[in-house]
């Protein structure tokens, strides 16, 4: 992804000055073991248009480049499967301008290296997901709880906000060969970075479908419980047409990255901090490595990711009735994630080998608050796959995933009773084309 061409040149037809693409991912998704919410069954079956981008690169002069993508997606499911209020929804994830100076400037660049800058709305350089769009090009179409629940890469498909983590800003990328040992890549950035409104940083709600009683002598009413999740730092990235933040502290991202010439290996290393509340008092710092090995017919990727939170104890901003002690705020906390993901491709046929089976395992544990008493999102969880390529650019996936809760002993009565278990099963099945 981003402003580099895609495939290395622009589109045909178009004078070389304007590059278009594109994919479409239509996908069956199924779950088993998930609570229900009120005026949403996330048990149900989901059938939807995920997501159809098209991407466009627009060479302005032979230093300047445009870039950005439209993003679609239509939920056919029934409204309380996903509990998204319009089906149809449409956005732009990103817009930016790259200047090529280097290039310019005429630099040296086996001396001196690239140097390029990009401003606009962009894909925030942290791991190796998020930069990675289309997400064809990956192998799973879930994301990693490292580039989901923790590094806000994608929301689940029961919403539609950005599948990516952007944001506003400006970013400087200098890269340069170190002889004919590797490639050495640096990004800093500054964005505005994620935030909220009130004075948590895990700041979603959600009113599980599990009535309780209240009131005096025996003689009460029913309510739904509404709690706090704890589901990581999703909820806090800006919308794709918000301009500006919470407060006026710009968050720093730093990434830097070495990709050996002598093995198919990348490692890097992705640093952010930055003031998430309005009065500028609480910071939030993440910091996060990850490893790939790529050969032509296996890969291994591996991430880990840690964030901590500054934030103000006793603080319950849930004022509906429910359990409080999955709701008031613990103080500073910090979240966890890793992943382990190994893929090999068994055969290939078809005209020019482009038809391809590859096979999937995955390995992902993830705590999204370490003092809470429970979260349902501190779990670990295994998934397998299947991938066929059995046409020219379009690609069968299959996924099975199990979940299983950490610390399931301390659940809540109502989380309980409205049907959340221990383990948690998902199936799906994606159906991707792309031009």
């Amino acid at each position: 992804g981003g402003a580099q061409l895609r495939r290395g040149r622009c589109g045909a037809g178009t004078g070389g000055r304007v590059n278009l693409s594109g994919y479409i991912n239509g996908h069956y998704m199924k779950h088993d073991g998930m609570p229900k919410f009120v005026g949403k069954n996330l048990n149900k079956s989901l059938v939807q248009l995920r997501e159809a981008s098209f991407f466009a690169d627009i060479l302005i002069t032979d230093y300047l480049i445009f870039s950005t993508e439209l993003e679609l997606s239509y939920d056919f499911s029934e409204e309380d499967s996903s509990g998204r209020e319009d089906s149809f929804e449409g956005l732009l994830n990103y817009f930016y301008l790259d200047y090529q100076i280097s290039d310019h400037l005429d630099w040296d660049e086996d001396e001196s290296g690239t140097l390029k800058f990009r401003i606009g709305r962009i894909l925030v350089p942290f791991l190796s997901y998020n930069e990675n769009k289309p997400n064809f090009e990956q192998t799973l179409m879930s994301q990693p709880f490292t580039a989901w629940q923790i590094v806000p890469v994608n929301n689940v498909a029961a919403s539609f906000k950005q599948f990516g983590w952007t944001d506003i800003g400006l970013s400087g990328n200098w890269s340069k060969a170190l002889g004919d040992h590797g490639l050495l890549d640096i990004k800093l950035s500054v964005i505005n970075g994620l935030g909220s409104d009130v004075n948590v940083l895990d700041s979603n709600t959600v009113q599980i479908a599990s009535p309780m009683s209240t009131g005096m002598g025996g003689m009460g009413a029913s309510v739904m419980p509404t709690v706090r999740p704890r589901d990581g730092l999703a909820n806090a990235k800006s919308d794709w047409d918000e301009f500006s933040d919470v407060n006026s502290d710009k968050a720093t991202v730093l990434k830097v990255s070495y990709a050996s010439f002598s093995v198919p290996l990348e490692v890097g290393v992705s640093w952010y901090q930055g003031a998430w509340d309005e009065e500028e008092e609480h910071d939030l710092t993440m910091v996060g490595v990850h490893l790939n090995y790529t050969q032509k017919d296996w890969s291994v990727k591996t991430e880990w990711v840690r964030a901590d939170v500054e934030q103000t104890a006793d603080i319950n901003i849930v004022t509906a009735m429910g359990p409080s002690q999955i709701n008031i705020s613990t103080g500073d906390y910090n979240m966890q994630a890793w992943s382990i993901e190994g893929a090999y491709t068994s055969h290939r046929y078809g005209p020019g080998n482009d038809r391809f089976l590859t096979w999937i395992v995955r390995l992902d544990n993830i705590e999204t608050n370490d003092e809470a008493t429970f979260s349902p999102f501190n779990r670990s969880r295994s998934t397998i796959g299947l991938e066929l390529g059995f046409l020219h650019n379009v690609r069968l996936r299959l996924e099975y995933q199990r979940h299983s809760l950490d610390d399931y002993d301390a659940a809540p009565g109502p989380y309980v009773s409205a049907g959340g278990d221990e383990d948690i099963s998902m199936g799906m099945l994606s159906v991707i084309a792309y031009f």
